[in-house]
């Protein structure tokens, strides 16, 4: 069976002045439907590189990139945008909600660039706020709600387009501790119930809540196994010590 999500030696460049930055350096890896994985590492290290590429908002300088079989690097824009609002689910840390929309209207807007006819997509789009414990606040404007409900619409929005994959981007770091301690808790829902979901933090305590973590340094891969396991906190390399915080 092949996987959701396939790296193939994947290296992503940008030209600074007159160097050139690597920001992915031959990066191979699968991810399996039905998983719960947490790309972790810290600024610099490649991990928002990869969250772009397997989102479809960049595509590799070289290598391979397959989404649930289909290669992304031989796509056009357009291609691009249409895989990207059909099986990709985001949530990220600043929530993005449209401010003058309600709570129904915010979770709506994929299903309108997906061509979803009215009637349906506010019906989904109930569902999911719903799901998400947020049904009594369908007609709220975002600014009525604390950031962990706020949060909590734009995993409802993530949801509403049954994407293959929910991409969630650093969703706890505008959050205190507790709210986004009940945030990574509706991930773990999201999956028992059989999403996939691919996290992106730098923050171990945050990775471990995954079941595998893929952990990288310097645009390559240090680590890809058990999330609970003891070398998927320490680096490689530095035994005793824990990778920086």
């Amino acid at each position: 069976m092949s996987a959701l999500i396939e790296f193939q030696d994947v290296c992503k460049t940008y030209e600074m002045g007159d160097s050139v930055v690597r920001a992915a350096d031959h990066i191979s890896m699968q991810i399996q439907k039905g998983e719960f994985v947490a790309i972790v590492g810290q600024s610099g290290s490649g991990k928002s590189t990869c969250m772009n590429i397997i989102g479809c908002l960049d595509v590799p300088t070289s290598g391979t990139y397959l989404l649930n079989g289909q290669d992304v690097g031989r796509m056009d824009k357009d291609q691009l945008a249409e895989i990207r609002n059909r099986m990709l689910g985001f949530i990220f840390q600043q929530y993005n909600l449209l401010p003058k929309l309600t709570l129904l209207e915010n979770v709506e807007v994929p299903m309108m660039y997906a061509g979803v006819p009215r009637a349906e997509r506010r019906e989904r789009a109930k569902v999911a706020l719903e799901m998400v414990g947020l049904g009594g606040k369908l007609g709220h404007k975002p600014a009525q709600l604390s950031g962990g409900q706020q949060q909590r619409v734009s995993i409802a929005r993530a949801l509403v387009g049954e994407p293959a994959v929910i991409l969630a981007d650093e969703p706890t770091g505008a959050l205190d501790s507790r709210t986004g301690r009940e945030v990574l808790a509706l991930l773990q829902q999201l999956h028992a119930a059989g999403n996939t979901v691919v996290l992106i933090t730098h923050d171990n305590s945050i990775a471990v809540q995954a079941q595998r973590i893929i952990r990288l340094e310097d645009g390559r891969v240090i680590y890809d196994g058990d999330a609970h396991a003891p070398e998927a906190v320490v680096t490689p390399g530095t035994a005793g010590t824990e990778a920086a915080q």
